[in-house]
């Protein structure tokens, strides 16, 4: 079950104790806790290469529902933050496999 990464103590708990993996465009930051029963997620982009909120909401967005997507082929629970570091607009396409290939590196 998937929920949004909410709350200021959480997120630094994300970047104080979590684990990165790397995948094309995407990098992943996992704090796993074996006694929750959801993971919490949160999206990010860089201001500093998508200056216009617009683009940056857009792909935030687009990274939301392709975590819906795939939420069946994620096999831990924890917090973590899912960030687009890529230069240019993704497809839809492109994001859903990204995620695809950052949850298998995850899963083994």
């Amino acid at each position: 079950m998937l929920q949004r990464l909410k709350g200021r103590s959480k997120t630094k708990s994300v970047f104080e104790n979590g684990k990165n993996y790397h995948y094309q465009n995407l990098l992943l930051r996992l704090e796993k806790d074996s006694c929750l029963s959801f993971l919490a997620v949160g999206v990010s982009v860089s201001k500093k290469d998508f200056s216009r909120a617009v683009d940056r909401n857009r792909i935030k967005r687009k990274l939301r529902i392709a975590l819906n997507e795939v939420k069946h082929n994620i096999l831990f629970c924890g917090y973590c933050m899912v960030f687009y570091v890529g230069k240019k607009m993704p497809e839809k396409g492109e994001i859903v496999e990204q995620i695809k290939g950052v949850l298998e590196k995850v899963n083994n």
